[in-house]
């Protein structure tokens, strides 16, 4: 019976923050800048001197800054 590489099939838990900065349609350094004064505030992890972040909290992040805009006839309450 072939073994399958749980690897192949699971998403990882964190990235570094190349990917996480790739994934948000952003740069290494903007995450840079946000982790030293927190200008859009994505949560991240220290683990020893490296810093990764969670997918589970990018993806948070997104759904907290998701921006509907309203059509040109609908009225801001």
């Amino acid at each position: 019976m072939p073994t399958t590489s749980l690897q192949n099939h699971a998403q990882p838990l964190a990235v570094a923050p190349q990917e996480a900065a790739s994934l948000l349609g952003s740069t290494e350094s903007s995450l840079e800048k946000d982790r030293a004064i927190g200008h859009l505030g994505i949560p991240y992890v220290k683990a020893g001197r490296r810093v990764i972040y969670q997918m589970a909290d990018l993806k948070q992040w997104l759904s907290s800054n998701r921006v509907v805009p309203l059509k040109a006839n609908e009225k801001k309450e």
